[in-house]
């Protein structure tokens, strides 16, 4: 006979309470489990709102004291045409406050940050919509395009970019050319824009425009160097792009430029070496005073100096060298490349502005334009 079980009315009710208070129990730890997770959530949701915030805050500061710099600098190179030393009205050279000056381009307190400042004149390039065969065969030879081929594909297509015809030159292209590409498009026959669009010119690399130096350490030496000491190897540029202008006025200040592109000008090695050393001493008032001192130092007939390897003799004589600086010569700029950076005290972010200006006004009279605006230097300008 089995065990007898207890009759309904005399089993434990407590039995029954203890089983509800487990499962309320469970409820309400799943209850406060999901509360925990909803704040954990909304926590990191405020907190990454509060640093979004911030870092806005501090990216509108370091953009604002950015825009500062870039208007110090305007207001420099106004003041350099004041005749006080060593500005001068007469001429723009690199000794002159628009470009040296420490005190106003250098780590400058504005505000709750500091900027710092750079000032590049525009009319020290070549001037990439106006500049003629042979300054063009110069330039990209002394930068390390030794291929006669390569080299007359690139200048030909440069002047076939901007002339308004369809005609090609023996070595360029035109539209039966760039509509031939996997990715087809037209010749601009046109003006160039930007830097960045010799890239669609035919025989163009980016190596060649920018340079394909990787070693920092060989580039550093490279550039250290003047041109005519480099030795560059097979294949080996240190690239164009910053020696070529779009918003030059199309004539080169030679007070402020470079070796390579007082060479490009048909300077030789050694009238660019006289001409260096001149202008530290004093700038040149006028192009004739660059002109004379080469008939007078180097002679009348210009023979036995060493050109750049590979390089592009220039004006057979002093007087060809005359007529053609006459023409693209200059020693007053209108055109400033300007760019400042700029970070509030004890942020991480800074700021970022380039812009091109142009001094379009007189002694007396100053009158300032803005060229380009751009908010990131490093993607153009």
């Amino acid at each position: 006979m089995g065990r007898p079980y207890p009759k309904p009315e005399t089993r434990n009710p407590k039995h029954g309470l203890h089983s509800e208070c487990g499962m309320a129990l469970m409820v309400v730890l799943w209850i406060l489990a999901l509360l925990g997770i909803i704040f954990t959530t909304f926590a990191f949701s405020m907190r990454t709102e509060l640093a979004a915030t911030g870092n806005f805050k501090e990216a509108a500061e370091a953009y604002y004291i950015a825009e500062a710099g870039v208007y110090r600098a305007a207001a420099e190179i106004i003041n350099a045409d004041r005749n006080v030393i060593p500005d001068s009205s007469l001429y723009d050279a690199l000794d002159e406050h628009w470009h040296t000056n420490p005190s106003a381009y250098e780590n400058v307190p504005v505000g709750r940050g500091n900027y710092w400042v750079t000032v590049t004149d525009e009319e020290s390039k070549i001037s990439l919509n106006s500049a003629t065969d042979p300054i063009l065969r110069r330039l990209f030879s002394n930068s390390g395009v030794g291929d006669e081929k390569l080299l007359s594909t690139i200048v030909d297509s440069i002047l076939d970019w901007r002339d308004p015809d369809n005609l090609h030159r023996l070595n360029g292209a035109e539209d039966d050319y760039y509509l031939s590409l996997p990715t087809p498009y037209r010749a601009k026959n046109g003006n160039f824009e930007s830097i960045d669009e010799l890239l669609l010119v035919k025989g163009m690399t980016p190596e060649i425009l920018y340079g394909n130096v990787a070693n920092p350490q060989r580039r550093a030496e490279l550039e250290a160097q003047l041109p005519w000491e480099r030795k560059l190897m097979s294949g080996e540029y240190l690239g164009v792009a910053r020696l070529l202008s779009v918003f030059s006025s199309g004539r080169v200040n030679i007070n402020t430029a470079s070796p390579e592109v007082l060479m490009a000008l048909g300077l030789t090695a050694a009238e660019a070496k006289i001409a260096l050393a001149r202008r530290t001493e004093a700038p040149f008032r006028n192009v004739g005073e660059l002109t004379n001192l080469m008939t007078s130092v180097v002679g009348p007939s210009r023979q036995g100096f060493a050109l750049v390897p590979g390089g592009q003799p220039g004006p057979a004589s002093p007087q060809q060298l005359l007529a053609g600086l006459s023409q693209i010569g200059a020693v007053l700029s209108r055109n400033f490349y300007v760019e400042s950076v700029g970070r509030a005290t004890g942020s991480m972010l800074v700021g970022r502005v380039a812009a091109i200006l142009r001094n379009e006004g007189s002694a007396g009279q100053p009158k300032l334009t803005i060229q380009l605006w751009s908010l990131d230097p490093r993607q153009g300008a």
